[in-house]
C-alpha cells in the first residue's frame, strides 16, 4: 500500500542547503498537481515547520495531506509567497 506522501523534496540532513529557491523549484516541478499533492512530502513539511513563517501551522497542512483535502487558500498563498522570495 502506498501512502500519500512523496519524497522528491531534498533531505535536510544530507548537507543540502535548504533555501526558498529549493521550495520554489519543488513547487515549479509539481505545479501540474493539486496543491495538496505538491506539499505532500515529509521533507517539505519538515522544511516548512522549521521556517519562521509557518512553524506550528504545519500541523494543519499535514492534516490536509493526510485526509487529501484542499489546502486553505491562506496557506497556499503564504507558501507561494515564501517560494517567490528566492
Amino acid at each position: 500500500m502506498q501512502g500519500s506522501l512523496s519524497s522528491t523534496f531534498p533531505i535536510e540532513n544530507q548537507n543540502n542547503l535548504m533555501t526558498m529557491r529549493t521550495l520554489k523549484n519543488h513547487l515549479d516541478r509539481t505545479k501540474s498537481l493539486p496543491f495538496v499533492k505538491c506539499i505532500a512530502d515529509f521533507h517539505l513539511l519538515l522544511f516548512l515547520a522549521m521556517s519562521n513563517s509557518l512553524g506550528s501551522d504545519v500541523l494543519a497542512l499535514a492534516a490536509c495531506v493526510s485526509t487529501e483535502t484542499a489546502v486553505p487558500e491562506g496557506y497556499h498563498l503564504l507558501i507561494e509567497s515564501m517560494a517567490n522570495t528566492s
